[in-house]
């Protein structure tokens, strides 16, 4: 079943907002500006506070050590290249689906049976909109249509999606958007930042903030909540400088070993790494900003894997609302109990 704009799903109108059937508003730009910069790709030590040679020191096959793999826009490549590789080391991968994509018969896209087919091996799907379009440049009938018929039509093809990614990273501080946003998803993913931190107010170079609650007191969105998970986009083109596969990997390893210092007796920081195209020629890799190497993707892989890294799914993320902070579902502590942090013991929480 394809939606359309004029009927296609329930509104939710808790806080009275209705939907105008006919012109919209011209964008859904809200109020709030973002005070903070996010012109630095990522804050991190230089690869050598963590590593010898290529290799983490003195970290090896240590239980605090976690990364969270996504994929984005639906790429016939991740299945054909990508799944394989993840199968090879036992990994498993959060795939955020543009249901228009699926629906589009484009050879380079994923379909719905390939999308099954992921689903069916314990892969998570997640919704990524209807039409991959940037929400804040649309109407707000437009937004809606995006947000809330997206998971309209993942749970037509079986899949019952909590996470939204915001496309080109855009929304994620637009109020209007947010609220939208959560009346139908427990979580929504943005960018620009390679760490989430579990309660949100640990980190260098990021606002300050008491904990993962939404808005502050005088009403404006705080920089990493649960509408606003930070990961980070495989992008090897940044200021007119296009990275090699070489040197993207050296990147790699720093990013995902940019966790080490917080993660000291409990999991406090993820980073969370988002993939699109891959493809094994080379001049497709120079093309295309967002696409890898095949080879290095299999070598980034075999790094986590070599080097003692848990992979875990985006849909282990959970939210304690009396505390404001975020704890992972199923994982182990490193007592050998069930949990990573105490928040987790918590029975009542889902």
């Amino acid at each position: 079943m394809v939606l359309s704009k004029s009927s296609w799903f329930p509104l939710l109108t808790s806080r009275g907002i209705s939907v105008n059937s006919g012109t919209g508003r011209s964008n859904i730009n809200g109020a709030y500006n973002q005070s903070f910069s996010t012109s630095s790709p990522y804050f991190a030590h230089p690869p050598s506070y963590y590593t010898s040679g290529g290799n983490i020191s003195g970290a090896v096959n240590s239980n605090n050590k976690v990364v969270m793999i996504g994929f984005d826009d639906g790429w016939k490549s991740q299945i054909t290249y990508a799944k394989p590789i993840l199968d090879k080391y036992g990994f498993k991968a959060s795939f955020f689906v543009v249901c228009d994509y699926a629906n589009s018969g484009n050879i380079r896209r994923m379909n719905w049976q390939d999308i099954a087919t992921l689903q069916k091996d314990g892969m998570d799907i997640e919704s990524h909109t209807m039409d991959h379009k940037p929400l804040n440049t649309l109407s707000w009938d437009g937004v809606l249509y995006e947000i809330a018929g997206s998971k309209q039509c993942l749970a037509n093809h079986g899949i019952d999606s909590s996470i939204f990614a915001y496309p080109f990273n855009q929304g994620s501080n637009i109020p209007s958007v947010v609220d939208i946003v959560s009346k139908y998803y427990s979580f929504a993913r943005t960018g620009t930042y390679p760490l989430m931190s579990l309660n949100c107010n640990a980190f260098a170079n990021k606002p300050e903030q008491p904990d993962c609650r939404t808005f502050l007191s005088d009403g404006q969105l705080t920089f990493e909540n649960r509408y606003d998970i930070r990961s980070d986009s495989f992008f090897h083109i940044r200021s007119d400088h296009n990275y090699s596969p070489f040197e993207m990997f050296q990147k790699f390893i720093q990013e995902v070993n940019s966790q080490v210092p917080y993660n000291n007796g409990k999991i406090n920081a993820v980073p969370i790494i988002t993939y699109h195209d891959l493809t094994y020629n080379i001049q497709d890799y120079k093309n295309a900003a967002t696409t890898i190497t095949v080879p290095l993707f299999d070598q980034e892989m075999q790094y986590l894997h070599d080097n003692g890294f848990r992979v875990l799914l985006l849909d282990q993320f959970r939210f304690d609302p009396t505390n404001n902070v975020f704890y992972l579902k199923n994982f182990p502590s490193y007592n050998g109990g069930t949990t990573s942090t105490t928040i987790l013991q918590r029975s009542n929480l889902k």
